[in-house]
């Protein structure tokens, strides 16, 4: 039983050890992998930022960084989101901006207006043509295109979920 013991022991304070990759170059240990997703990755700028280093970069791409303590910022449309993260050696760390998606509106003319309300306030969260993809936080949304020489197309609680892309379309009757 003491054997047990003692295995049990010397296995819990060797974990720290063995969380290295011992089979890792060792100019490789210092170092991990980093890479943010954010709602819209063709626009979104992601600046990496620690470490005495300034990093700017797109959605989706994978830097080699020193292990430490990172923050990382991503500037979307209107909205900016900060966050701190920790890089380990020879790990990758992914990140994924939470909280945000997109509403995109495929209306008769791109040139209409979109207008977009909180279901919940009725305050007013963006106007912006209908050719544009809008980068929004999650939640429910009421969404009127305003369609010139027609009357204006209604969807009424619109859920934009986080990291996708809610689509409505506007329809000529």
């Amino acid at each position: 039983m003491k054997k047990v013991g003692f295995l049990f022991a010397l296995l819990l304070l060797a974990q720290p050890a063995l969380a290295l990759d011992p089979y890792a170059p060792r100019e490789e240990r210092s170092h991990g992998r980093i890479v943010v997703f954010t709602p819209q990755p063709e626009n979104d700028v992601v600046t990496i930022a620690g470490m005495g280093q300034n990093l700017t970069t797109k959605s989706g791409v994978t830097h080699t960084v020193p292990i430490g303590s990172y923050k990382i910022a991503v500037k979307m449309q209107n909205y900016e989101y900060t966050h701190n993260v920790k890089v380990d050696s020879t790990e990758t760390t992914f990140f994924e901006v939470p909280g945000y998606g997109n509403l995109k509106v495929n209306s008769l003319n791109p040139n209409d207006t979109v207008n977009v309300t909180n279901t919940k306030t009725g305050q007013v969260v963006a106007t912006f043509p209908a050719s544009e993809t809008k980068v929004l936080p999650r939640g429910h949304y009421d969404v009127k295109v305003d369609v010139p020489g027609m009357l204006s197309a209604v969807k009424k609680d619109v859920w934009v979920v986080t990291n996708t892309t809610r689509i409505v379309d506007v329809k000529e009757k």
